[in-house]
């Protein structure tokens, strides 16, 4: 049986693009970045080998060390183009929509769908946490991705507070966290959880229904009023 080539080993046996591609060092990084996250997510950082990830880039280790010193420097690169996609897919949103409630809709909507269009990202994550966020903690890039998407959250529940919309004492980090959790929870158990409740969770219908139900439940949350302190 012929083994099935990665996408960035199908890019890289296309001479025009691999000829561009040595006089493009930015390309060829990027290159070799997709390649090695496929190695990672499949196998995690201990059981990823550099000779794999050469062979799915069609490169050779000394072209993979010109650009990355180490395996650890090619992991932390792979993780933070990881989270700078994610962070893209949010940037789109119109944060200014005169409606509080629509931007926290897209918002909510967006971050579910960065889970189900991109399962490598759930992946690595995951690897990620088990590791214990060994090699987050060294990338301060990622944190400051970070800064302007909490202000932009913190903007919008002001605005919506303001309007007597939104609750009263909102902790914004927290306020994150259920809305990631809710995307991230579902994909990165979808495995388990269907064989457990006997359904297959991968289907779009299935799909939909939890996207809209992560929808409901943290703007019903919000437009709820807060208990007394």
């Amino acid at each position: 049986m012929l083994k099935q080539k990665s996408p960035a080993a199908e890019v890289a046996t296309d001479p025009a693009i691999k000829k561009k591609r040595i006089r493009d060092p930015q390309r060829t990084r990027q290159h070799i970045i997709d390649a090695a996250l496929d190695e990672f997510t499949e196998r995690g950082f201990d059981g990823a080998r550099m000779d794999a990830i050469a062979e799915q880039s069609q490169t050779n280790k000394s072209l993979i060390y010109r650009y990355f010193d180490s395996k650890e420097a090619l992991y932390i690169a792979g993780l933070t183009d990881t989270y700078e996609k994610l962070r893209a897919s949010q940037h789109d949103i119109h944060f200014d929509d005169p409606d509080p409630v629509e931007s926290m809709r897209k918002l909510i909507e967006s971050t579910f769908d960065s889970f189900a269009k991109n399962p490598r990202l759930v992946r690595i994550l995951t690897h990620e946490n088990v590791q214990n966020a060994r090699f987050l903690r060294q990338s301060m890039n990622i944190k400051l991705l970070y800064t302007p998407l909490m202000d932009k959250l913190n903007h919008v529940i002001k605005k919506g507070q303001d309007a007597g919309i939104f609750r009263q004492h909102i902790e914004m980090k927290n306020l994150y966290i259920s809305i990631s959790s809710l995307g991230y929870f579902y994909f990165s158990n979808i495995h388990t959880l269907g064989v457990v409740l006997d359904e297959d969770l991968s289907k779009k219908k299935n799909i939909q229904n939890q996207r809209r139900q992560a929808v409901e439940m943290v703007i019903a949350w919000l437009t709820a009023p807060a208990p007394e302190q």
